[in-house]
């Protein structure tokens, strides 16, 4: 008997708890305080227009927070207005500015999938991927972002991708261009670490494999070089001299410049003051023309 009673005033506090938490919230899932505008004036009678403005006003003062709250209510109370689908779609730009890039995905994700034919779809499919693109940044764990987990860089580059090949005339298309560049170096240099993880534990099949991953996905990336140093460390290592022997060719053959200034190369990569500017790592050696792979010299390299 003790415990049922125990466990009914449990229940009892619960429920009060519960209530006590959504005390004040409304069905748009923000505060029932009296809505103001910018000047402190009252909206809660106010018409669609008037509230989408003040919603504006706020995010041109940079309080993208205040500004969501009149969104959702223009949104709720005036849904089929010519205001509701651009306040759906500010309210995308005002969770990217408050730096809520998981509420921004789902608020893009949404609007595509209800508003594909919008004349601004381009927008919200840049904002889906600038914010995929920050959620890499802000994990819980601190640290280097690219060191815990790259599912969203991954995710932000794919949405940065449709972008392009959808859009091809959005104004926002090169600055996509040059995203999609800075992620496939980052990856690229993420997949390198790993294959240095497992080079220094001698599991040379799987340094291989990820840095013949790099060689094969990320090709232009500055990445590339090292990873076919690990390529021909492993064969080596795994007894396959012909294997080791063609990657150092190509190595040298494509990358002549980065087996000259090796060194300085790494030293600058790692945020050190340079001692001298470097050339394209993949460009002809000083006073020389690039290496064919195909050409004798090419092939006698090493």
């Amino acid at each position: 008997m003790r415990k049922i009673v125990l466990a009914l005033l449990v229940f009892m506090l619960l429920g009060v708890a519960g209530c006590g938490g959504d005390k004040g919230i409304n069905e748009t899932g923000y505060s029932d305080e009296p809505l103001k505008d910018r000047q402190g004036n009252d909206l809660d009678s106010a018409d669609a227009e008037r509230m989408y403005k003040s919603a504006r006003e706020f995010m041109v003062d940079e309080q993208p927070e205040k500004a969501l709250r009149l969104y959702a209510e223009v949104q709720a109370r005036f849904p089929f207005s010519p205001y509701a689908a651009q306040s759906e779609m500010e309210s995308v730009t005002a969770h990217y500015k408050a730096e809520e890039f998981d509420a921004a995905v789902s608020g893009a994700d949404r609007f595509i999938k209800q508003r594909p034919r919008n004349p601004h779809i381009d927008y919200i499919y840049y904002l889906r991927a600038l914010s995929n693109y920050n959620r890499n940044e802000t994990g819980i764990l601190g640290g280097d972002p690219d060191k815990r987990d790259t599912s969203y860089l991954r995710q932000s580059f794919t949405d940065f991708s449709l972008l392009v090949q959808n859009y091809p005339q959005s104004v926002y298309r090169k600055d996509a261009q040059l995203h999609m560049i800075d992620i496939r170096n980052r990856l690229a240099t993420f997949d390198v670490n790993v294959a240095e993880y497992y080079l220094r534990r001698h599991a040379y099949v799987a340094a291989s494999r990820r840095a013949e991953t790099v060689v094969s996905r990320y090709q232009g990336s500055d990445s590339v070089p090292r990873a076919l140093e690990i390529m021909e460390e492993s064969y080596a290592k795994l007894s396959l001299p012909d294997l080791a022997e063609d990657t150092r060719a190509i190595l040298q053959a494509s990358y002549p410049n980065y087996i000259l200034h090796r060194e300085e190369f790494y030293r600058q990569r790692a945020g050190d003051k340079p001692r001298y500017d470097l050339p394209d790592v993949g460009g002809a050696p000083a006073g020389g023309k690039p290496l064919d792979p195909d050409s004798a010299e090419g092939s006698n390299a090493g």
